[in-house]
């Protein structure tokens, strides 16, 4: 194997992953605090400005995230997903309908992320 070849390879993982960054953010945290859980999805929804952790990030990486159905998220990062996108369901239900006209309006990605966030 040549160098070129092996530098490729080392950076395949970098190249179809989100940020390592993101493992760290607790979900389970976020969503025991309802004001942190609502500035997420204000942010999200253009409601308020993005104030909280990595929300202007996620912001921006959420119509990939919803196309590609989490294909770039990390293990943990698909369950910390899927964790929040059933509890704004649950507990938002209206500003998860915005969610949805908001980033999947021609609902062209809706089976298959309500697959991936059905999986466990």
């Amino acid at each position: 194997m040549d160098r070129f070849n092996f530098i490729f390879l080392a950076l395949i993982p970098a190249i179809l992953c989100y940020d390592a960054a993101y493992d760290k953010v607790d979900a389970g945290k976020i969503l025991a605090d309802d004001a942190l859980f609502t500035s997420y999805i204000d942010c999200f929804l253009d409601k308020k400005p993005c104030t909280a952790e990595y929300s202007t990030e996620f912001k921006e990486l959420l119509p990939e995230v919803i196309k590609e159905a989490c294909a770039k998220c990390s293990d943990l990062q698909k369950k910390n997903v899927r964790k929040i996108v059933k509890a704004l369901f649950e507990k938002k239900p209206k500003d998860a309908i915005a969610f949805q006209e908001k980033y999947d309006p021609k609902r062209e990605y809706e089976a298959d992320f309500a697959a991936f966030v059905a999986e466990e």
